[in-house]
């Protein structure tokens, strides 16, 4: 839906792409995007640039600027987060940016020009996402003054977060062990707790192992529903270049009472190719701002509306208190 200006009646070609969101957010909430403002030179200097950051050995990244859970930004080592907490730790290790208009970003350590090239990708992925707020608004079917719902909840960026990840080859693999219950995988079931997520993956593995799954209304981060079965799970093979993964967060069901629900997704290793092979991806997470309050919009408020208000902050506070209570439950 590239192009769209509010006030002005949406073309055929944007109605028909809007129509194509609608269906599959009710569907399943996975998409591919292409023309959003985001080319394959961009993406390629960006895995480039990624690929410098993680080819740094261990006692370089010991320099680094290390993870700090209250700016979500820096470094985090291999195997220190368990995005499912009934898994072990996640087989990955990333760096998370976030805006500077609104965050020190500390590139201590990094390879010469890192921070330049990666905030240079954010500002891309900020501009570009905006239109994708205006296609989801007209996706909705939302009246023309509402073209701007979720974009005016973006006014700041100031938590959205972009995550920069290596996947290192993988020991010891066995076909049974990549999605047995209790074992490690790259990343564990999950969905996100934001709007949607912009995903990009290196040209070599092409997101390979990336799997995803319809998640139960009102889905949190413990992946409810989700965790204990692997019936249900969908292959989503990158395409490669600037073609971006879309995937919808928690956040979004909120908005439409349950109409378009969150993307349950996880990272295994298929084969034993893939695990003998580093494997690369930066995800955009598109929360909206701090402050903002999320609200059913009345459009889908007819039936019985299943959520309360809630700010952006509130609502992710919120589900990380849902996270610690299910990690309790499990170590008990």
């Amino acid at each position: 839906c590239g192009g769209c200006v509010v006030g002005d009646e949406p073309t055929p070609e944007q109605r028909l792409t809007a129509g194509q969101i609608d269906a599959v957010f009710r569907r399943h909430g996975f998409l591919y995007l292409t023309d959003f403002g985001v080319s394959e030179e961009d993406v390629r200097v960006v895995f480039n640039n990624m690929k410098r950051l993680f080819a740094l050995n261990d006692e370089e990244k010991a320099k680094l600027s290390k993870f700090d859970p209250r700016t979500n930004t820096g470094f985090s080592k291999f195997a220190a987060e368990a995005l499912n907490t009934l898994r072990p730790n996640d087989l990955k290790e990333s760096f998370n940016i976030r805006s500077r208009k609104h965050y020190t970003n500390d590139y201590t350590g990094t390879p010469e020009g890192f921070g330049d090239v990666a905030e240079s990708f954010w500002d891309k992925l900020e501009e570009a996402s905006r239109r994708l707020f205006i296609a989801c608004a007209l996706a909705m079917k939302l009246p023309r003054e509402d073209m701007r719902f979720f974009e005016r909840t973006f006014r700041r960026f100031d938590f959205s977060t972009m995550r920069m990840l290596h996947f290192p080859p993988v020991e010891d693999f066995s076909p049974d062990k990549c999605t047995r219950d209790g074992d490690a995988l790259r990343i564990g079931e999950h969905t996100d707790f934001g709007m949607v997520t912009l995903l990009f993956h290196d040209a070599e593995s092409a997101g390979e192992g990336l799997q995803v799954k319809k998640a139960d209304a009102g889905a949190g981060n413990d992946a409810s529903g989700v965790a204990g079965t692997n019936t249900g799970w969908i292959d989503a093979m990158s395409r490669g270049g600037a073609t971006a993964i879309v995937n919808t967060g928690a956040l979004i069901a909120r908005w439409t009472n349950d109409e378009w629900r969150a993307t349950a997704h996880r990272v295994v290793v298929p084969n034993d190719v893939a695990a003998g092979r580093d494997r690369y991806s930066l995800a955009f997470f598109l929360d909206p701002d701090k402050d903002e309050v999320i609200e059913t919009h009345p459009r889908f408020s007819d039936a019985v509306n299943k959520y309360k208000p809630i700010t952006s902050g509130g609502f992710v506070q919120m589900k990380i208190e849902e996270m610690l209570k299910v990690q309790g439950k499990a170590t008990c």
